[in-house]
C-alpha cells in the first residue's frame, strides 16, 4: 500500500508540475499581452497627447481668428454706415441731376424746335431762291455762274439766253447776276435724271450723276439705239429689245454649263450667213459676290466677230472686276481646244458708247472663226468666260 500511495504521490507530484508548467506558459502568455496592451496604451497615450497638442493649437487659431472676425464685423458695420452715407448722398446727387436734365431735356427740345423752324425756313428759302433762279425756258437751274440777267431782273441760263429775256421780252444786253452766281454755289442742286429726287452740293452733284441709278444710258445691243434709264435697262431689255431670258446666277444659268470655274455657252450660226452682219441676243447674268449684273452678247460685223463683255456699272466700279472671255469649238468635250482666242482684262461700263465697248472687248476675224467652224465639224462655237473680284 506505502509502494502504491508512494507511486501515486509521484503521479500526482508530476501532474502538479506540469499543471505548474502550464501555467507558468499562460501567464508569461498573458504577461505578454498586457505588455503589448501598455505598449499600445503608450503609444495612444503619445498619439493623445500630440492630438491634444494640435488641439490646443487649433484652439489658439480659433481664438485669433475669432478676434479676427469680430475686428472685420466692426469695420464692416462702419463700412456699411459710411457706405449708407455715401449712398443717400449720392442719391440726392441723383436726384438733383434728374431734375438738371429735366430742365436741360426742356431746353434741348425747344432746341430742336427752333432747329426744325430754322430748317424749314431755310428750305423755304432756299426753294423760293431756286425758284427765282430756275431757267424760264429749260426750267433747270444754272450750276455755275455769272447768270445772264436782263434791265428788269429776270434770269436765263447761259444755254438758253438769246437776244430777248424769254420772260418780258425786253432785249437782254450784257446784264449778269453775280448774285445768282453766289447762290447757285451754295445751294444743294437736284439731281438731272428724271426719276432721280435727291440733292446735293454743287461740289459733289457731279460725282453722284456719274453712278445715279437713274442716269440715262444705251441700249447695249448694236440693232438698239433706245436711251433708257440704267434702273429700267433690263425690262426694256425684256419687254422692248431682243432679250433672252431674265438675269439669273450665273453658275445655275441655262444652257450654260459651268466647267473649272468658267460659264460656257453655246453659238450656232443661222444657216450660211458668210458675208452677212449678225447678231446673236443678249444674256444677263449676276456675279454671285456683289449681285452685280453683267451682259455678253456675240457680234459679227464687217468681217469680225466681237464678243462685248458689258456691266451695267460705272467705269469705277468695272476697275474693281477682271474677266477672261475665250471663243473656242461647239464640242466641249474637248477641254483643250486646238483653236481658241482668249481676251483677259476689264469689263466695259454700260456707260461708255457702243463703238468702244464693241472694240475693248474680244474680236476675231472672221479668217480665225472660219478655223474653229472647221474644228467643230459645224458653224457653230462656245464662248466661255469667267469673271472675279481684284
Amino acid at each position: 500500500e506505502i509502494g502504491a500511495l508512494k507511486s501515486k504521490t509521484v503521479e500526482d507530484h508530476t501532474k502538479h508540475e506540469i499543471s505548474v508548467q502550464n501555467m507558468k506558459k499562460v501567464i508569461e502568455k498573458e504577461r505578454q499581452k498586457i505588455a503589448n496592451l501598455e505598449s499600445k496604451i503608450d503609444e495612444e497615450k503619445k498619439k493623445f497627447n500630440k492630438k491634444d497638442g494640435d488641439l490646443q493649437a487649433m484652439r489658439i487659431v480659433m481664438d485669433l481668428q475669432t478676434k479676427r472676425i469680430r475686428t472685420l464685423d466692426s469695420e464692416g458695420r462702419k463700412d456699411l454706415l459710411k457706405h449708407e452715407a455715401t449712398v443717400q448722398n449720392l442719391s440726392k446727387v441723383i436726384e438733383k441731376d434728374k431734375k438738371k436734365y429735366k430742365h436741360w431735356e426742356s431746353k434741348i427740345e425747344e432746341g430742336k424746335m427752333r432747329v426744325k423752324e430754322s430748317r424749314d425756313k431755310y428750305k423755304h428759302l432756299v426753294d423760293q431762291l431756286r425758284d427765282t433762279l430756275e431757267c424760264p425756258v429749260c426750267l433747270e437751274v444754272p450750276r455755275f455762274g455769272p447768270v445772264p440777267v436782263c434791265p428788269n431782273g429776270h434770269l436765263v441760263c447761259q444755254n438758253c439766253k438769246s437776244q430777248l429775256c424769254p420772260t418780258c421780252r425786253v432785249r437782254m444786253g450784257p446784264g449778269k447776276s453775280l448774285l445768282a452766281g453766289t447762290v447757285i454755289e451754295n445751294i444743294d442742286h437736284r439731281c438731272m435724271f428724271n426719276d432721280c429726287e435727291e440733292y446735293f452740293p454743287l461740289d459733289k452733284i457731279d460725282d453722284h450723276t456719274k453712278v445715279c441709278d437713274q442716269r440715262t444710258v444705251i441700249c447695249p445691243l448694236c440693232n438698239c439705239a433706245e436711251k433708257v434709264a440704267l434702273s429700267k435697262l433690263l425690262d426694256h431689255l425684256e419687254l422692248g429689245c431682243s432679250y433672252d431670258e431674265a438675269p439669273i446666277k450665273a453658275a445655275r444659268s441655262l444652257p450654260l454649263r459651268y466647267i473649272k470655274g468658267a460659264l460656257h455657252c453655246a453659238y450656232t450660226m443661222p444657216g450660211k450667213q458668210e458675208n452677212k452682219n449678225l447678231s446673236w441676243k443678249l444674256q444677263t447674268h449676276v456675279f454671285f459676290d456683289d449681285d452685280v449684273i453683267f451682259s455678253i452678247f456675240p457680234v459679227k460685223q464687217n468681217g469680225h466677230f466681237y464678243f462685248p463683255f458689258v456691266m451695267f456699272s460705272s467705269g469705277a466700279e468695272c476697275s474693281k472686276y477682271k474677266i477672261e472671255v475665250t471663243v473656242q469649238d461647239y464640242n466641249l468635250a474637248s477641254r483643250n481646244s486646238e483653236v481658241s482666242f482668249k481676251y483677259c482684262g476689264v469689263p466695259c461700263s454700260i456707260d461708255q458708247d457702243k463703238e468702244t465697248r464693241k472694240h475693248l472687248g474680244l474680236t476675231v476675224y472672221s479668217n480665225g472663226m472660219d478655223q474653229i467652224f472647221k474644228k467643230s465639224g459645224m458653224d457653230g462655237f462656245t464662248l466661255s468666260f469667267s469673271i472675279k473680284k481684284k
